[in-house]
């Protein structure tokens, strides 16, 4: 992690586009949104732009806006994000979602540093420093062809890979007292049994799927509701679903007896939902859309759903669709 801070802070200095790549909540934003505090644009805007979260229909004009009447409800003129991080930079969250269709058009905004609205034919410069981010491996989804190698070289002048919550079991102490100051909880008396030796050595047992998120996520529930409705068995591995070739199987969780039937039926239908959309994720190689149709949902409702378990940064808009 020292030598990945080191990194940034380099990566800060030039204006170079940089791709950061890292599981579902390892902080890619937040080290998107550090190099740009830290550059020379720091007073300019950070627009970020979650391209799996958007449909692929509304990507285009979300990106580089559109021209009034360019298309069925567009009764006025609208810049997109590009223009609006003119000056600053922009940050490209789930870059790998990008459709083949859309890549080149992407590509065409960083080579000549000028973007086109939807229904325009006229070109306007930007002057932006673009910083993307992605929980796939980019060198394996342009070796299978889903993403455009000019775009990944172009995208990844500097490139920076942010390790996974369980490869650095030992800056749970760090992390559990940062999160806490952040929540404005660490000099409250629920939140002084979180900070000693044992409940970290817990916290280590699991492997964090949702990373730092979920981290966060379980902290605050944990003081918020107590230790009854998060009992510690909640962090033990979880078990594969479906498990992958020659692993063993883990054991469940224990049955919390001193609970009422509601909150441990609720406690286990969590629990699943959660184990259930890691492994689904897993085995679609973090593909929403994808892992979507597997499970016969909505994207969108899939998304709402790795959203609730700090799986993803945050819901999509209500009024999107699939």
């Amino acid at each position: 992690m020292r030598e990945l801070i080191d990194l940034l802070g380099r990566a800060a200095k030039s204006d170079a586009t940089v791709l950061i790549e890292g599981e579902t909540g390892t902080g890619k934003e937040v080290s998107a949104s550090a190099i740009h505090e830290h550059s020379r644009r720091h007073e300019g805007p950070f627009v970020v732009v979650d391209c799996g979260a958007i449909p692929g229909q509304l990507l285009e004009s979300e990106l580089f806006g559109y021209e009034r009447g360019a298309f069925t409800g567009a009764v006025a003129a609208r810049m997109g994000a590009f223009e609006a991080a003119n000056g600053g930079t922009i940050f490209l969250d789930e870059i790998g979602e990008l459709s083949l269709d859309l890549q080149p058009k992407i590509l065409r905004a960083l080579e000549g540093r000028k973007v086109k609205r939807v229904g325009s034919n006229v070109y306007a410069p930007i002057d932006v420093r673009v910083v993307a981010a992605t929980n796939r491996n980019l060198r394996e989804e342009v070796a299978e062809r889903r993403f455009r190698a000019d775009l990944y070289y172009r995208l990844a002048v500097l490139h920076l890979k942010l390790p996974p919550l369980r490869e650095r079991p030992e800056d749970l102490p760090v992390l559990v007292d940062e999160v806490l100051q952040q929540l404005g909880l660490r000099d409250t008396q629920a939140a002084s049994s979180l900070c000693g030796p044992e409940f970290i050595e817990m916290l280590a047992r699991y492997r964090w799927p949702g990373n730092v998120r979920q981290l966060r996520n379980y902290l605050e529930r944990r003081v918020a509701l107590g230790e009854s409705i998060l009992p510690p068995s909640d962090t033990t591995p979880p078990p594969a679903v479906p498990a992958a070739a020659g692993e063993e199987d883990r054991e469940l969780p224990r049955i919390a007896l001193d609970q009422p039937l509601r909150v441990a039926r609720e406690e286990w239908n969590n629990l699943f939902e959660a184990r259930y959309l890691d492994a689904l994720l897993v085995r679609h190689s973090n593909n929403v859309a994808a892992a979507a149709r597997a499970a016969g949902v909505n994207r969108v409702h899939l998304y709402r759903l790795l959203w609730k378990h700090g799986l993803r940064d945050q819901p999509p808009d209500p009024e999107s669709s699939d």
